[in-house]
């Protein structure tokens, strides 16, 4: 029997996605080429995945080339396949951007323009599904970036909009300014970093009716790596919890964790490894039981029960 993943909906208005998201940020250094890529899409088509994370920025050795190389590998396999989350604003030293002196963020309407329009090209697409702003720019003007956004919702060249790293006051901010709602905001959550279940970010997530994103659901891989004494401590523990519900490890574990909570966290996965996709569509799968949940939230930050 083939896993597979459900569809979900990111938000009450779209877009429907996998309910697990592979990430690309990573693949120039997992497969040799596009055709390989290409391969390990059609693979992921097999089990449900169709929803890809990538940003402008991304690109191993050099930044602003994953997009182009996803885009090669999308041409083989059929990119209306897939829904496409991108995102534009971080500018990093690079020859592929000459002009930056200083890794910086740019929301302004010249770059969000310029970024969408390189992605489209790039990814061999004529609609991105969901552009995000990525990370803060703390120059941003709220009108002049809201407005740009919406004014290529109306041209058709992105259907949805979110953000990604953004504080719930400057997802608000964002928000106050747009006509097209804010459908996701793309954010860092796993046992090792607990901060949304309590700083209001999931919360808000709830409140106004959008799944975020969750990138490092197992915490980058420090989770299965570090010999830090509290995160061998908290893996040992994973692995109990893995082995309570069939899971294959602490990875898993961590992504049943993620899944666990009621916001409806669609989790990113960037491994090139089957078997470890695998596992985290199980994980997807397994309902973790209350107490195992907060065994875990004991582990990494106790002080949360204070």
């Amino acid at each position: 029997m083939t896993l597979t993943i459900p569809k979900v909906q990111m938000h009450k208005s779209g877009p429907p996605c996998s309910g697990l998201v592979w990430g690309t940020m990573r693949s120039q250094s997992q497969f040799s080429n596009a055709h390989a890529l290409a391969d390990h899409l059609r693979w992921l088509l097999d089990h449900g995945i169709t929803t890809l994370d990538t940003a402008s920025v991304y690109g191993h050795p050099d930044p602003f080339t994953v997009e182009e190389f996803l885009g090669e590998a999308l041409a083989q396999v059929g990119a209306d396949k897939f829904e496409i989350v991108t995102k534009c604003g971080i500018q990093r030293l690079s020859k592929h951007r000459p002009e930056n002196k200083v890794r910086h963020f740019d929301f302004s309407e010249k770059e969000i323009r310029k970024s969408t329009d390189l992605s489209l090209q790039k990814l061999g697409v004529d609609c991105l599904d969901v552009m995000l702003l990525h990370r803060p720019d703390y120059l941003m003007d709220p009108d002049e970036t809201a407005g740009t956004l919406d004014d290529l919702v109306a041209q058709g060249k992105i259907k949805h909009v979110g953000v990604s790293n953004l504080s719930v006051s400057r997802t608000e901010l964002v928000a106050s300014r747009l006509k097209a709602p804010i459908v996701t905001n793309q954010i860092e959550f796993s046992p090792l970093h607990l901060n949304p279940i309590s700083d209001g970010t999931f919360d808000h997530a709830i409140r106004t009716g959008y799944k975020p994103m969750i990138w490092s659901p197992i915490g980058g891989g420090r989770l299965l790596t570090s010999e830090d004494e509290h995160v061998v401590k908290l893996r040992g523990l994973l692995g109990t919890i893995a082995t309570t519900y069939g899971l294959d490890g602490p990875a898993d574990a961590a992504i049943a964790f993620v899944n666990k909570h009621p916001v409806g966290g669609i989790p990113v996965v960037g491994s090139g490894n089957r078997d470890r996709i695998l596992g985290a569509i199980k994980a997807i799968n397994t309902d973790m039981d209350r107490q195992d949940w907060y065994s875990i939230i004991a582990a990494t930050n106790p002080s949360l029960f204070l």
